[in-house]
């Protein structure tokens, strides 16, 4: 009988270039305890707290013995594998009854994960309504869709189909899924500057340019009057017929092409369509986004463009350019160095100039929709054919 041996492998004593995980308390604490304890799975220890280490919740151990009950054997055999090390290929087949898509319809342990993933414990807070609600805009957009959309797709429905409030007690959870995209979409227009940027510095002789030089060039690619404001500009965007995801896809199609001056323009567009988007939505930007300015975000962008609108809008683009973009990747890379001491500068400063020194990537965020579509699907709520009764049932309980 074929046994795998991974004693070794998942020693946390042993030398690093032999362990399956560099850090040895593996990936738990880093990835998962933090977003079981947003579930109320578990209580993380707090300063000063003489216990280190995160501590079962109530109904996670409920939890845990639903699933203790449904697997039986399999239960000890999990238990073994891991005290030995070792597994035969005959365990391991057994050990499918413990996947997330083998949960048994009605069980006690299907019923709980239910009611704890949709928020609905008699102990659940302000995290888990917000994760019901978001749960519940997904089975309203599978619903619709009469399948399951790509999840870019579902951001951007949010985005462009945000709900207006009608009264007090409406969620706030469209709206910040909202903020969600306006703010990635902020990053993404950001990023294509700095991309364009590199690629500019590269093709240079001896592949560097002053900064003034570069941002010169960069403003160069925009197509703008002299005359025209900032606010001008914008309004013009924003009313044009050109949505912001046509000129995000298009942005991030000339990345791909290498259309340099093309990304740099479209970025342009799609900041200026945020901005007048955002300013639509002041008070929820600064309620929800109010904080240090050290930190730039849709907020922090935006107060730097209103408070320029007058100005001509080709100076304003130079300044964010200069300032927002390019200064900023320098003091964040300079700040990592001397704290972390990891050097990320993809160009540096040279002799007065700035050198190129390395490309990246430019992609829209995943805020782990993936994920809460794979969780509806284990319990039942959604599959590839759409919504299922279950998941209609949920959709129609208050």
């Amino acid at each position: 009988m074929a046994v795998i041996d991974f004693s070794v492998s998942s020693d946390p004593d042993a030398a690093e270039e032999q362990r399956y995980l560099r850090n040895k308390g593996g990936a738990f604490g880093a990835i998962y305890a933090t977003q079981m304890a947003e579930m109320g799975l578990l209580h993380l220890p707090g300063a000063g707290d003489p216990n280190p280490n995160p501590v079962c919740s109530d109904i996670a151990l409920k939890l845990a013995d639903a699933l203790s009950n449904e697997l039986g054997a399999a239960e000890s055999e999990f238990f073994k594998a891991v005290e030995t090390g070792k597994v035969s290929f005959t365990t391991l087949k057994s050990l499918g009854a413990m996947k997330p898509n083998h949960l048994k319809f009605g069980s006690d342990e299907h019923k709980l994960l239910t009611e704890i993933l949709l928020g609905k414990l008699n102990t659940s807070g302000e995290a888990d309504l917000r994760r019901r609600s978001t749960l519940r805009m997904l089975l309203e957009v599978v619903a619709t869709s009469a399948k399951i959309p790509p999840v870019e797709q579902i951001k951007w429905r949010w985005f462009e189909k945000l709900p207006e409030p009608q009264r007090e007690s409406t969620s706030i959870v469209p709206r910040l899924w909202f903020l969600y995209q306006a703010c990635d979409l902020m990053r993404l227009a950001y990023e294509a500057i700095l991309v364009a940027a590199l690629t500019m510095l590269e093709r240079k002789p001896q592949r560097r340019l002053s900064l003034e030089g570069l941002t010169n060039e960069l403003v160069s690619y925009v197509s703008v009057a002299d005359d025209q404001t900032w606010e001008e500009l914008s309004l013009d965007i924003a009313d044009g017929a050109v949505t912001a995801r046509e000129h995000a896809q298009a942005m991030l199609e000339a990345i791909d092409l290498s259309e340099t001056a093309q990304q740099v323009h479209l970025a342009v567009s799609l900041i200026a369509a945020l901005f007048v988007r955002a300013l639509d939505m002041t008070d929820l930007v600064e309620e929800t986004m109010s904080g240090s300015d050290y930190f730039q975000s849709l907020r922090t962008e935006v107060q730097f463009l209103n408070q320029a609108r007058s100005a001509p809008a080709r100076h304003v683009i130079a300044d964010m350019f200069r300032e927002r973009v390019i200064k900023r990747h320098l003091w964040v890379a300079a700040r990592k160095f001397r704290n972390q001491n990891a050097y990320t500068f993809h160009m540096e400063p040279d002799e007065g100039q700035l050198r190129y020194r390395s490309h990246f990537s430019v992609s829209p965020s995943s805020p782990r929709l993936t994920e809460a579509i794979r969780f509806l699907c284990d319990i039942g709520l959604i599959d590839d054919g759409g919504i299922t009764q279950f998941g209609l049932a949920e959709l129609a309980a208050t």
